[in-house]
């Protein structure tokens, strides 16, 4: 295959990659990986090929720490007999954001071979990942290693494989506002026979449960230092973001309407941000508990990522509990696959 079609091929890869959700502090990635090796001739060894595995952590969305695992079989010169190779080694890794991202890394290492030779030393990684949806990707990584007790002889070895990644489990808030029994009084539907036309018990129950979180939204508008947000910022913080159909990936309308809320959240940093992920009514209760998490997640590191503090947002799920729409169909539900946003914010920065 020619370099120009191989670099039109990674370029198709890269625009077909879904953008992989950020990763925040606290995900862990396993990997699998092939790899094949080239030593310095004065290591008695000439080539290996074998695999292994890692595991890794982010502290922070572009930074973590890994640590690897492999077993090569390599070939000596002079007709000497194969011999295994293993390798252990630990390093800190940067990654750039997006669905093709960049690896840097450094750390450091030991091996030993059939022969019992130990060895130790640092090594420089260069790679990169493809996002394969929400939790997976596929990395390649080539390693350089300078081994320290051997005069600084060295090694190159590149490795090829696929990682997965677990997303930390997330504390969620269960917020309840209770309107004024004044109002409540006020909202309650008269008595009387229901007409055919009349709206149902459980669409009454949404319609206040909507009608009290937006009074709790304006009321806590009001406490923001100054006299208060202004309309077109609380505007701005009633919007919601939408997703495609059994996804938690961000589409680019999403991310505008983020960027939008951002500009709020940097202009009043007393205010703290709760996320909650909804979505439509297909699906069992639990697998759509889940996906609203996701969801959440999936715009609380987008703010992150661009500068919120992690500590001012929290996150919850409602899963299909809370429907905008009992309309049938799937085009139909697409206002059902939402986040939504409220705010808190209190005197003199408490919560």
């Amino acid at each position: 295959m020619s370099i120009k079609a191989l670099t039109m091929a990674v370029a198709v890869v890269v625009w077909a990659a879904p953008a992989a959700a950020q990763h925040q502090r606290g995900t862990m990635e396993f990997g699998a990986f092939g790899s094949g090796a080239s030593f310095d001739n004065d290591l008695s060894l000439k080539t290996a090929y074998g695999g292994g595995g890692r595991i890794g952590m982010f502290l922070h969305p572009r930074w973590s720490t890994e640590f690897e695992g492999a077993v090569m079989r390599a070939t000596r010169p002079n007709g000497l007999a194969d011999v295994n190779v293993g390798l252990l080694s630990g390093r800190l890794v940067f990654s750039t954001p997006g669905a093709f991202s960049l690896l840097l890394g450094a750390g450091a290492g030991v091996s030993t071979e059939t022969n019992f030779l130990h060895s130790y030393g640092v090594d420089a990684l260069v790679g990169f990942k493809i996002g394969m949806g929400d939790n997976a990707a596929f990395r390649v990584d080539g390693l350089w290693d300078w081994l320290a007790n051997a005069d600084w002889k060295s090694y190159q070895s590149i490795r090829v494989g696929i990682s997965l990644f677990r997303q930390p489990t997330v504390r969620t808030v269960e917020v309840v506002t209770q309107a004024p029994a004044m109002e409540m009084q006020m909202q309650r539907p008269a008595a009387g026979p229901m007409r055919q036309d009349s709206v149902s018990a459980a669409e009454t129950r949404r319609l206040r449960a909507r009608d009290a979180a937006l009074r709790a939204l304006r009321d806590s508008l009001r406490n923001v230092p100054g006299g208060g947000v202004s309309a077109t910022d609380a505007a701005n913080m009633e919007s919601h973001i939408h997703f495609d159909y059994d996804k938690s990936v961000l589409t680019d309308s999403a991310t505008t309407v983020l960027d939008e809320k951002m500009r709020v959240f940097r202009a009043y940093p007393d205010m703290n941000i709760i996320i909650v992920g909804h979505t439509d009514m297909a699906g069992t209760d639990g697998y759509n508990m889940a996906l609203g998490t996701r969801r959440a997640q999936a715009a609380k590191a987008y703010l992150v990522a661009r500068g919120i503090a992690s500590n001012r947002i929290e996150i919850a799920s409602a899963g299909e509990s809370q429907p905008v729409t009992s309309a049938s169909g799937r085009a139909a539900q697409a206002l059902n696959r939402r986040a939504a946003f409220r705010i808190l914010i209190a005197p003199d920065g408490r919560r």
